[in-house]
């Protein structure tokens, strides 16, 4: 009798310790992940930048209609030389294509095409030093030039004798090229952060900007996979490496990471 009381009593702890686990492994089965938050952007320190070794596809850039986006925030410095996000040059060392934070102005960008001032631009409401992404974006489709800040064209304009030939330059992210000399003389570096940088092959429509502006991290529920084609180079900065940032288009334009590359920041922020 004592015997048989001590077992059931055993069995109704048994039985009570089973349904305790089982409504704890229901609560945690149920329950979701938190997000894991991801690499988003590249921050920039002035001491090391992004090359893309020339090759057709870069030269196919200048020789047509082309865009290039990308989405860039500044640093709380100021500083009293322009700043490079996006650069190109030529075989005598100039600057066939340059985007610029401008020097001393914190709401200053300066946009060079086929060797020349294409535009000084005081974007109002904008200070570099305040940490926020802003989307830049250049156009060229025939002879014409457009460059749209935040989705709003600041500048189209026709340049009559425009002549781009980029020769045998690479391409630069966060740096410049300085004469004399191709590809040397590296400088101009960029404070703060890239997060993506696109170029097509093709002229992007106003209401592509605006909506790229607004929704910078649809580019795939944006276009199919053959409307992706006729890009030749994206970097997205969502995967660490300490020497290369993978081109996700086709065309195998890696940007290889040059300068002082031993203390390479990746970063959480980025476009919303």
């Amino acid at each position: 009798m004592f015997v048989a009381l001590i077992m059931r009593r055993i069995l109704g702890i048994i039985i009570r310790i089973n349904i305790l686990l089982l409504i704890f492994i229901l609560f945690y089965s149920t329950c979701e992940e938190e997000p894991k938050i991801g690499i988003n952007s590249l921050r920039f320190e002035g001491d090391y930048y992004l090359e893309v070794p020339n090759s057709k596809s870069i030269i196919s850039l200048v020789e047509g209609s082309f865009t290039i986006e990308m989405w860039a925030a500044g640093s709380s410095s100021s500083p009293d030389v322009a700043r490079t996000l996006f650069m190109v040059g030529n075989n005598e060392g100039g600057n066939e294509i340059g985007i610029y934070q401008g020097p001393y102005d914190s709401s200053l960008v300066w946009v060079f095409v086929d060797d020349k001032l294409f535009g000084s631009f005081n974007i109002h409401n904008l200070d570099w030093r305040v940490k926020k992404m802003h989307h830049l974006c250049l156009i060229r489709v025939d002879n014409f030039i457009s460059f749209y800040f935040d989705g709003i064209l600041k500048r189209r304009e026709a340049i009559s004798d425009l002549d781009l030939d980029i020769g045998s330059s690479n391409m630069l992210i966060g740096a410049d090229y300085d004469p004399p000399g191709v590809n040397s003389n590296e400088g101009n570096f960029w404070y703060g952060y890239i997060d993506e940088v696109r170029i097509w092959s093709k002229d992007l429509k106003s209401t592509d900007v605006e909506f790229h502006y607004k929704n910078p991290d649809k580019l795939t529920q944006h276009y199919s996979k053959e409307g992706l084609n006729t890009l030749i180079g994206l970097w997205r900065f969502n995967n660490e490496d300490s020497e290369v940032v993978l081109d996700e288009s086709s065309s195998q334009n890696d940007a290889y990471i040059r300068g002082n590359n031993g203390e390479v920041y990746w970063d959480t922020f980025g476009a919303d």
